[in-house]
């Protein structure tokens, strides 16, 4: 097992950055661009150091302020969910 400096917390951080990334090029796919993210809630759902990830970002809801988007990472080997994550944007 490969353990970047600053261990798990160190992957961690990475997976929610590039949760950020995904669901802010979802916000790209709607017609009005985000100013940022508002919230972000992730629950890791099981162990996933050393594996490659796919995220999936969905835009649900665009509102007059707000836009709230939906995340999954699931492991690319497996398949298996490994965390779930909702955001919410200011417009």
């Amino acid at each position: 097992m490969i353990t970047p400096p600053g261990g798990l917390f160190t992957i961690i951080q990475a997976i929610m950055a590039a949760i950020d990334a995904a669901a802010s090029l979802a916000m790209f796919t709607v017609a009005r661009s985000a100013m940022g993210t508002v919230y972000q809630d992730t629950h890791f759902l099981r162990p996933a150091a050393d594996e490659a990830f796919v995220i999936e970002a969905e835009a649900l809801r665009l509102g007059k302020a707000s836009a709230y988007v939906e995340c999954g990472v699931t492991s690319a080997e497996s398949g298996r969910l490994v965390a779930r994550s909702v955001l919410d944007f200011a417009l």
